[in-house]
């Protein structure tokens, strides 16, 4: 029998499954998704249809509806013309936003958003001069918060106390202008508006019905800054996606996939390893907030130890002297209420590998 040792484990997740709520295709670099709860980004997912595997840096929930311009924007004194001009993606999928001659503020907005109270947000477009410099964004909750941004210099002119503006120069004319607040408690209205001026400081003009702005790819998301676009070209809120993706990781190759198909995060995902190790022991220290659970797996996601802690209990096993044997790995598939815990395995020596 071998020396024992404490082997470091990984932590994994129970299996997570969802579906792709729309078809993609092999280069697009987002993945819409039914549902993004319990997913994780330190754990790569799988399309079953395809066997495709993919990584992502960030989970986005999209709120605005039609982010195309085509529906759901209600235009507040300008004309809106759609395929306008090239976009910074290379496609000619801008929209142009023309203030008319009405004296007084100009802009589009969408209403009644599902935005919760005391909660981090950040609104986000991209935008380019068309005649006209300014930009503003405004979000009502129910007080107006307006962030104010100048698409000639490339700079952030103004924006409230507690809340964070940013400008990311995309090349070719284009910005992304952001705005980060936290909502307050309650919260009401939910209103987004996205406006024109005719330079970075004046909002309440007369138009020409020539110049305004171009604009694109509009992103409402409950985050602490503006993450990869998430398109939404339905009238639904909350509308979730895997978004920043890497498409064919592990060998695999980017391909299409319909709405329906299964995604799934399992254990195995994690790692090659693929060898017996034999558990000797367990210790667990739970947190005190209720009964802990820890439960054991092998990297096909199958469980092998599942240990019980009554609430405030340290708890140390030792196993008989065979212990368990794992033939594909020891992960770690579920954590209750546990501030620590130590899996002590027996040592494992083989060709290229050290003790």
């Amino acid at each position: 029998m071998g020396s024992v040792n404490t082997q470091a484990t990984r932590s994994t997740l129970l299996s997570v499954d969802t579906t792709l709520s729309a078809d993609i295709t092999p280069t697009q670099n987002y993945i819409p998704v039914a549902s993004t709860t319990n997913f994780s980004t330190s754990v790569v997912a799988e399309i079953e249809s395809t066997n495709e595997v993919v990584s992502f840096d960030t989970i986005t929930t999209q709120i605005l509806r039609y982010t195309d311009f085509t529906l759901a924007w209600i235009l507040r004194r300008v004309t809106k013309t759609l395929n306008a001009g090239t976009a910074p993606d290379g496609t000619n999928t801008a929209t142009s936003i023309v203030p008319t001659i009405d004296n007084n503020n100009h802009k589009i907005d969408q209403t009644s958003l599902p935005l919760s109270s005391s909660t981090e947000y950040t609104f986000s477009v991209y935008a380019k001069q068309n005649g006209y410099t300014g930009l503003s964004l405004t979000v009502q909750v129910p007080l107006n918060t307006v962030a104010t941004f100048d698409l000639d210099s490339g700079s952030v002119v103004s924006v409230p106390s507690g809340v964070t503006g940013n400008i990311q120069d995309v090349g070719n004319g284009w910005f992304r202008c952001s705005m980060t607040l936290t909502t307050p408690n309650p919260t009401s209205s939910n209103n987004a508006f996205i406006g024109v001026g005719s330079d970075s400081s004046t909002f309440s003009f007369a138009g020409n019905t020539t110049d305004g702005i171009l604009i694109w790819s509009p992103q409402f998301e409950p985050s602490s800054n503006a993450t990869g676009f998430l398109p939404n070209e339905t009238n639904s809120n909350n509308y979730p996606g895997l978004t920043t993706v890497t498409r064919g990781v592990n060998g695999t190759t980017a391909q299409a996939a319909s709405s329906g198909d299964s995604i799934q995060q399992l254990p195995y995902a994690l790692s090659s390893v693929d060898m017996p190790i034999r558990l000797r022991a367990i210790s667990v220290s739970p947190d005190g907030t209720g009964a802990a659970r820890l439960t054991l797996c092998d990297n096909n996601g199958d469980t092998l130890c599942d240990v019980d802690i009554p609430d405030g209990k340290n708890y140390t096993l030792n196993l008989p002297e065979d212990g368990i044997i794992f033939p594909n790995g020891i992960f770690v598939s579920n954590t209750d209420n546990i501030t620590a815990y130590t899996v002590y395995t027996e040592k494992y020596s083989g060709p290229s590998l050290t003790s």
